[in-house]
């Protein structure tokens, strides 16, 4: 008999350790180098969550497929959960890599069929982000090189930290789907009691939330410090003169 699932536990934030950074660009500007990196969870991590979320005799790999299409070739992956006794499939792909191929474009391919099940999903709310780039190697410096057509030349490179909104919380610094809900509901009340259009609120909430927190994804209670959560809550109870919601309003 499969053991009950919560699914939601799939898309819980990853420790820092779990999530590795690749360059994404890197360019060369007044002889100085730059370079952006994105955050992705590796294939091990999204493998050690399904088997602490479903158990390791409740999921499973299907087999790979490779797609040949006019030239490219897609690697195709496909996750499956045993859900009531029923096996559930979510597939994606990815391109072969350029070491190890097969091996790069099945881990790439695995990585998006996790995030299909919500697992490292939160990750593609990460904008590109900058890295500390020398030119010289040091403990800790990823080596890297600039395109061609930027000369090729050699550069190392430090990942950026996880925002705190992106990593794992202690029960006592989560809040729940309810708070954030009333905190919507104050916030409307005191910003805006006269506003119908629902994209004009939320638009609204966001620009809020953003200008006193930070980004992030504001409609994702996972994505919520509760220390975020009690600044906007107090905030709104200690506004005195609100205004209401407009596309040139600061809050």
């Amino acid at each position: 008999m499969s053991k009950e699932i919560d699914l939601s536990k799939l898309a819980e934030p990853f420790e820092e350790s779990d999530v590795e950074w690749r360059v994404s660009r890197a360019w060369l500007k007044n002889n100085k180098i730059y370079c952006t990196c994105l955050a992705y969870c590796t294939a091990r991590a999204i493998q050690k969550r399904l088997d602490e979320v479903c158990g390791p005799e409740n999921w499973r790999n299907e087999a790979m497929h490779v797609h040949e299409l006019r030239g490219p070739i897609a690697i195709e992956v496909g996750i499956s959960i045993r859900i009531n006794g029923e096996w559930v499939t979510k597939w994606d792909v990815s391109d072969p890599t350029h070491i190890e191929p097969v091996k790069g474009g099945f881990s790439g391919a695995m990585k998006r069929a996790g995030a299909q099940w919500g697992i490292g999903r939160y990750l593609y709310q990460l904008d590109e982000t900058f890295a500390e780039v020398s030119e010289e190697p040091g403990k800790g410096w990823t080596y890297g090189t600039l395109p061609e057509k930027q000369g090729g030349g050699a550069f190392y490179w430090k990942a950026p930290k996880l925002p705190g909104w992106a990593m794992p919380k202690p029960p006592e610094f989560e809040i729940k789907a309810k708070e954030l809900g009333d905190l919507k509901k104050a916030w409307v009340a005191k910003f805006a009691p006269e506003t119908k259009n629902p994209s004009e609120l939320r638009s609204g909430f966001t620009r809020f939330v953003h200008e006193k927190c930070g980004e992030f994804p504001v409609d994702d209670v996972s994505c919520w410090l509760r220390e975020s959560y009690e600044k906007c809550m107090n905030i709104i109870n200690d506004t005195t003169d609100p205004k209401g919601v407009s596309a040139d309003v600061r809050f």
